[in-house]
C-alpha cells in the first residue's frame, strides 16, 4: 500500500511542480521532539545527520527537509548527531526500536558501525549511507551516495598543475600547507589521499604543515595561526572545505600575508558554497573544488526503487564541477547553496 500512494504522490508532485520537487519553508525544522507521528498512509524515513559544523551541512540538511516531505509520502525523522558518533548510533538504535521503514545514515566517522547496522538488518530495516562512508560489510547497508571525495582531491591538484602552467610556473618548487578536515571523516580520507597522490608526483614539491581544523571555521583560524607561528614561507593553502578556507584567510589577514590573485598563497578549497563563489569573484579565492550538498533527491530515488523492489546500485555519485575566479561570475547567480 506504501508503496503506491508514494508513487501516486510523486507522480502528482511532478506535475503540479514541473520538476519532482516539493519546496516548503526555508524555516521549517523537524526535531526529534515534534517529529510527525507515524502513519500506515506515510513511508517513514529517519536521517541521522552529522551535525551543523559548516554551511555546506546546513544546506545538506535543508535538502532533506525540502525533499522528504508529506507531499511527497513521507515523514521524516530528522536527528541531529551534534559532531558526536555516539549519539548518532543511540539515535540509530531508538529509530530501530520503533521500526521506521528506512535509515539515512550520514555517519560522522566511518569506524564504529558493524554492531548498529547487523541490528538494522535483522529487523528488516534497510539503511542508506549518505555523503561520509562506513567501514563495514557492504552487505549490512542497501547503498552508499554521496561524493567521490578522492576525486575531488585529485582534481585540486591538477587545477593546481594547470594554474602554475598557464602561470609560466609549471617547474616552481612550491611549499605547501593544507588544512584537513576531522580525523576518520571519508570526506577528509578521500580529499587527503587525493592530494598526497598528486602531490607526490612533484618532487619539487613540499608540504610543510598539515593539520586538523576539523571542517569549522573557528578551527580553521585558530589552526592556522598555529601554523603561521612555526612556518612564515609558504607558496599554496589547500583547506579541505570553504569554512576552514574562511577561518585561514582571516587568520593571514591578520599576520599581513597576502593570498589569492596577485597574492604570495596560492588559496584551494573545498565546496563551493556561495560565499566561496563571493571570494573568488573577489580573488581572494582562487579554486573551490565542489562537493555538491544536494544529495536528498538521490536517496530518495533509492527508497523509490526499493518500494517497487527494483535492484539498486551499491554507489551513486553525485555530479561535480570544479570553480575559479576566472569563471565564479559565471556561474554564480544558479547556485543553490
Amino acid at each position: 500500500m506504501k508503496r503506491y500512494l508514494l508513487l501516486f504522490l510523486f507522480f502528482c508532485s511532478v506535475f503540479l511542480t514541473g520538476c519532482g520537487e516539493v519546496m516548503v519553508s526555508e524555516n521549517l525544522t523537524l526535531t526529534r521532539a515534534n517529529a510527525p507521528k507515524y502513519n500506515e498512509q506515510y513511508i517513514t524515513v529517519g536521517f541521522i545527520q552529522t551535525g551543523k559544523e559548516s554551511d555546506w551541512r546546513d544546506a545538506n540538511t535543508n535538502d532533506f527537509l525540502n525533499t522528504f516531505t508529506k507531499e511527497s509520502g513521507f515523514n521524516l525523522i530528522y536527528i541531529d548527531g551534534n559532531s558526536d558518533s555516539d549519539r548518532q548510533r543511540k539515535a540509530m538504535n531508538d529509530l530501530i526500536r520503533q521500526k521506521v521503514d528506512y535509515i539515512i545514515l550520514d555517519p560522522i566517522v566511518e569506524d564504529g558501525w558493524e554492531e548498529t547496522l547487523e541490528r538494522a538488518k535483522e529487523n528488516h530495516i534497510p539503511v542508506i549511507i549518505s555523503d561520509r562512508q562506513v567501514k563495514a560489510d557492504p552487505s549490512l547497508y542497501t547503498c552508499w551516495v554521496g561524493s567521490d571525495f578522492y576525486s575531488e582531491g585529485i582534481n585540486a591538484v591538477i587545477w593546481l598543475e594547470e594554474y602554475l602552467e598557464q602561470a609560466g610556473r609549471k617547474d616552481d618548487p612550491l611549499k605547501i600547507v593544507i588544512l584537513e578536515g576531522t580525523k576518520g571523516a571519508s570526506a577528509a580520507i578521500g580529499r587527503t589521499m587525493g592530494l598526497q597522490k598528486k602531490i607526490q608526483e612533484h618532487p619539487n614539491w613540499q608540504v610543510v604543515a598539515q593539520e586538523c581544523g576539523n571542517f569549522t571555521q573557528g578551527e580553521g583560524k585558530t589552526v592556522m595561526e598555529k601554523i603561521l607561528a612555526e612556518h612564515d614561507d609558504f607558496d599554496v593553502l589547500i583547506s579541505e572545505n570553504d569554512n576552514m578556507m574562511f577561518g585561514a584567510m582571516l587568520a593571514m589577514d591578520q599576520n599581513e600575508v597576502s593570498y589569492g590573485v596577485g597574492g604570495k598563497v596560492i588559496t584551494i578549497s573545498f565546496d563551493a558554497l556561495h560565499e566561496a563563489f563571493e571570494k573568488m569573484i573577489e580573488g581572494d579565492l582562487m579554486a573551490s573544488i565542489e562537493c555538491n550538498p544536494l544529495i536528498a533527491s538521490a536517496a530518495r530515488k533509492v527508497i523509490q526503487q526499493l518500494e517497487m523492489r527494483e535492484p539498486v546500485d551499491e554507489i551513486h555519485y553525485i555530479e561535480e564541477s570544479v570553480f575559479s575566479y576566472e569563471n565564479a561570475a559565471e556561474y554564480m547567480e544558479e547556485r543553490k547553496y
